[in-house]
């Protein structure tokens, strides 16, 4: 991944001397000599951290509702915009008519994407800048490339931080084998019970109603058994009672 940096800067060569100085680091460098083209290439490519107002919020919604869901289910937006400015390095007197501090200032106000901090301030005199409470860096001129590369150094690891940290809250969970083993175990298992009661209800009502058939057989028959016994002793003691 490499981030976009933004120079404002109206000397040429002090420019070079820049890219010189930060040449081997992740960076994509855009250059403006006057703070009305830095606008122009802010709002053209954007910041890279995706900081909304209301209105860029509804915007946004409007624009997702008519993309089709599936799509938006399956690719979640990214919090960062790759080629959006993570970074900008501005020279406190380009203009006459604006300071760097101003630009700054105005940048913060109209693009949420951007804090004091995304920037550096560079400047041939200290006194030069009003004697305030900055969220960025003042610089002052001959620059030393110590200097200057460690500040960028820093962004760069804060930006990797936040882009990693995006992935890994983005990426799905995987699933422990062992427990997805043991889920399954359970699931066959709970079936295997459900199926076994479904098979054994139906036979044992037809047990017990052939039990019941059976039982109801058997009282008839004893008692068939004790009336005809009664017939038969009648019969004998007439014979006995007749005179030879």
């Amino acid at each position: 991944m490499t981030f976009k940096v933004l120079i404002v800067e109206d000397n040429h060569s002090f420019i070079d001397s820049l890219k010189v100085m930060l040449r081997d680091l992740p960076l994509d460098f855009v250059q403006a000599y006057r703070y009305n083209d830095a606008l122009a290439l802010l709002q053209k490519n954007g910041s890279w951290n995706k900081h909304y107002d209301a209105e860029t919020i509804a915007e946004t919604k409007a624009d997702e509702e008519k993309k089709d869901s599936k799509k938006r289910a399956t690719t979640p937006s990214s919090l960062f915009n790759e080629g959006g400015v993570f970074m900008a390095i501005i020279e406190q007197n380009t203009e006459t008519n604006m300071k760097g501090v101003d630009f700054i200032q105005h940048v913060v106000r109209h693009f949420p994407g951007l804090s004091e901090s995304d920037f550096v301030l560079l400047t041939h005199r200290l006194e030069t800048v009003p004697q305030r409470s900055y969220g960025f860096p003042v610089l002052e001129k001959p620059l030393r490339a110590a200097q200057i590369r460690q500040l960028v150094l820093q962004k760069i690891k804060q930006a990797q931080a936040l882009a990693e940290a995006e992935e890994r809250a983005q990426a799905p969970t995987p699933k422990n084998e062992n427990e997805s083993a043991e889920e399954k175990s359970i699931a066959k298992g709970i079936r295997g019970l459900l199926k076994k009661a479904r098979t054994s209800e139906p036979k044992t009502s037809e047990t017990a109603a052939e039990k019941s058939t059976e039982a109801s057989k058997s009282s008839k028959k004893k008692t068939n058994v004790k009336k005809a016994a009664p017939k038969e002793t009648a019969k004998t003691l007439a014979k006995k009672a007749k005179p030879k």
